[in-house]
């Protein structure tokens, strides 16, 4: 598979979102959404210590436009429709995606300020729905560290079976090793409904 050639929505529109391809004018308000839980990140995603400042978000937001139309690292922000808010970003990162297969992972985080209301199984869902149906993948998967609770009820509400546990898969800010736990999925007719919002 020739990654450049395939098409892939710049925007994808779900009940409440628009997952909109990262682009100039986008840092602002991606970096009001990565303040809000910023802690959260440095423990569960091992992002750096450091929080960025928005024109460091403007830069990225330019250059992950550059990486999705070259497939490198193909993200989306989750637009909250109803304020035009950032709430969270989703995406399939280069080191889960094997294109030979195709199979491909899937990373999400929510602005605390928006959690427990189902944003992020909405985001997955659409993102799950992209690789079956784009990228043709013959598996998705979705890695969580088993102490963080409330990012793995996200692939279990859609369907998504416990593969493996490995322990020390995942590196964490506080020096232990995180028991990182794998959900798959095999196939589109395996995904659950996203489920009532709230």
């Amino acid at each position: 598979m020739n990654k450049v050639l395939v098409d892939l929505p710049e925007r994808i529109e779900t009940p409440r979102f628009m997952l909109q391809m990262p682009k100039a004018g986008f840092g602002q308000k991606l970096h009001n959404a990565v303040l809000d839980g910023y802690e959260d990140y440095v423990k569960w995603l091992n992002w750096p210590t450091g929080v960025p400042i928005p024109q460091t978000l403007e830069e990225e937001c330019r250059r992950h436009h550059a990486d999705f139309i070259l497939r490198d690292f193909i993200r989306y922000l989750i637009i909250e429709k109803e304020t035009g808010d950032v709430v969270g970003r989703c995406a399939f990162p280069p080191f889960q995606a094997h294109w030979a297969i195709p199979q491909f992972g899937i990373s999400y985080f929510v602005r605390k300020m928006r959690r427990n209301r189902g944003y992020a199984t909405e985001a997955v869902h659409a993102m799950t729905l992209l690789a079956f149906e784009a990228l043709n993948a013959k598996k998705v998967e979705i890695y969580c560290d088993a102490e963080n609770t409330p990012s793995t009820r996200v692939p279990l509400k859609l369907g998504f079976k416990l593969e493996y546990t490995q322990k020390g898969g995942w590196p964490r800010s506080d020096g232990k090793l995180a028991e990182l736990q794998t959900y798959a999925l095999f196939s589109k007719e395996e995904l659950l409904p996203p489920g009532p919002t709230l």
